[in-house]
């Protein structure tokens, strides 16, 4: 099965190419972002100052699995990180966060030459993939190199429980042998057992989004002190709605937007201005004033300090159905939070702030926009709600720092079977 995989590759390379070249214009990739993703490495591969040799390989594919890997990655900087992940906003991030302490690159596309490249190049001890990222080439030339794959805050969704053969095939030979899966919910751990991973390799321990922990510094405020209402990981048409429920029930107030792919921003300006909505946009330095209805910030790493000043925030990708997104992000600043009805990739977070009365789920728009004028003329209903928001979140388990935890025995396994 995996000779026939190699092939399908081989096979699909003008498609791939043509796919690698839009994404480099469309993202603002570089050169760069196209060799490293067929697998050409740098004549002098980057790594830690500090460290000869790359302990930990760990993989995010985007923004959102960048702000999970966050803790595990700091936690183990001495040991030598590279870090790998497949979008240009997600590389420009961690460029920016950790600079020359890791070593940085492009996730190379699943050819067995770029990954048998990769994996000569860095000689990881040991793989981490963040969520759900099944790549049976990787896989399999991380067993071919000694090199143990652990998923972290594993997931699996329904599309790739459903995938049919020979797809359903290739999943079970990446997990049946090497891996390693510590699953956010037993849902999910299930879930990869019925894949192909051994029962005996797949425990649940939580989300990792649960940590609890205390928020750092108040952040400065990202717009100079103007009040808005934030909509944060919002999709392709969300916008739209999101807008015109603000318009109808907040006239006035400013709603800032963060897109969940910064790119669509210059799209989502003109969508809007479209049905007559003054917009701002963040990536053109075009600030906001008291005539601006939508600030649209289309750049990366900043949803925790929109949060933190917001007056309220609506978690995206649950009005329309793409399965919510990360619930704690705001909580973290003891904010009202309110979703949409489409949270299927989120229900176990959810389902822990609905048990304590901390976030409010509505059906449709109109809905939204009824709930957003109660929550503008009623301070009592959103001093209580942030309460309820604030007391969930410090009584959260801290899972953060059990993975990291588990990840640091792991690794120090493998170092004495190495030795």
């Amino acid at each position: 099965m995996l000779a026939l995989y190699r092939l399908l590759w081989i096979l699909l390379t003008p498609v791939t190419l043509a796919w690698s070249l839009q994404q480099t214009l469309k993202r603002s990739g570089g050169l760069r972002y196209l060799l490293e993703r067929f697998g050409v490495t740098p004549a002098d591969p980057s790594k830690p100052a500090d460290s000869s040799k790359i302990a930990i390989w760990c993989h995010v594919a985007s923004l959102g699995e960048l702000r999970l890997a966050n803790s595990l990655i700091e936690s183990h900087l001495e040991h030598g990180v590279l870090l790998t992940c497949n979008t240009p906003d997600a590389y420009r991030l961690a460029s920016q966060v950790w600079g020359d302490r890791i070593a940085l690159r492009y996730c190379p596309l699943d050819y067995i030459w770029s990954i048998r490249g990769l994996l000569k190049t860095y000689r990881p001890t040991l793989a981490v993939i963040i969520e759900t990222e099944i790549w049976p080439e990787l896989y399999h030339q991380c067993q071919t190199h000694r090199v143990p794959v652990y998923i972290v805050n594993g997931r699996i969704g329904a599309k790739t429980l459903g995938a049919g053969f020979p797809i359903r095939q290739w999943y079970r030979g990446a997990l049946a042998h090497n891996t390693t899966v510590w699953a956010r919910s037993e849902m999910d751990r299930e879930h990869f057992v019925t894949l192909g991973c051994p029962p005996e390799n797949a425990v649940a321990v939580g989300s990792i989004k649960m940590s609890g922990k205390p928020p750092s510094a108040l952040p400065a405020h990202p717009i100079g002190g103007l009040s808005y209402h934030l909509a944060v990981s919002t999709h392709q048409d969300e916008e739209l709605l999101l807008a015109k429920a603000s318009r109808e029930a907040l006239r006035g107030q400013l709603l800032v937007v963060i897109p969940r792919h910064p790119q669509r921003g210059t799209s989502i300006a003109k969508s809007l201005k479209q049905h007559g909505f003054r917009i701002a946009l963040r990536s053109e330095q075009q600030a906001p004033d008291s005539g601006t209805d939508v600030y649209i910030a289309d750049t990366a790493g900043e949803v925790s300090d929109f949060c933190a000043h917001a007056s309220w925030v609506f978690v995206g990708g649950s009005l329309v159905d793409h399965g919510g997104h990360n619930v704690f992000e705001p909580a973290i600043w003891g904010k009202a939070i309110f979703i949409g009805p489409h949270v299927q990739n989120f229900s176990e977070e959810v389902a822990y702030l609905k048990s304590r009365d901390a976030i409010v789920q509505v059906r449709d728009p109109d809905e939204l926009s009824t709930q957003w004028t109660d929550i503008r003329e009623n301070a009592t209903l959103r001093e209580k709600l942030e309460g309820a928001v604030r007391a969930a979140y410090q009584n959260l388990p801290d899972h953060e720092a059990e993975y990291i935890s588990l990840l640091k025995a792991a690794l120090n396994r493998h170092h004495k079977s190495a030795d």
